[in-house]
């Protein structure tokens, strides 16, 4: 996937990734394909609820070596 924005809180730990997306997503036009990258594993719950709770869609987490990499579109843009 070809993000529009990448987020990287990579080194940081909960609730910092989480912060960090919603704060940027904050700011983006819907429909936007937003890369987080993350290095804390709590990263693997904590995503998904957020994006439950928020109503964007989770469109993939996977693990790089020690990092995870997801990929959020913002609510609100369609596919």
């Amino acid at each position: 996937m070809q993000p529009d924005v990448r987020v990287d809180a990579s080194g940081t730990y909960c609730p910092v990734p989480i912060l960090e997306i919603a704060k940027a997503v904050r700011r983006l036009a819907p429909g936007t394909l937003v890369e987080l990258v993350a290095t804390d594993p709590g990263v693997q719950a904590d995503l998904p609820a957020w994006c439950e709770a928020t109503g964007h869609a989770l469109l993939g987490l996977e693990r790089r070596g020690a990092a995870w990499v997801a990929w959020v579109r913002k609510a609100g843009g369609g596919a």
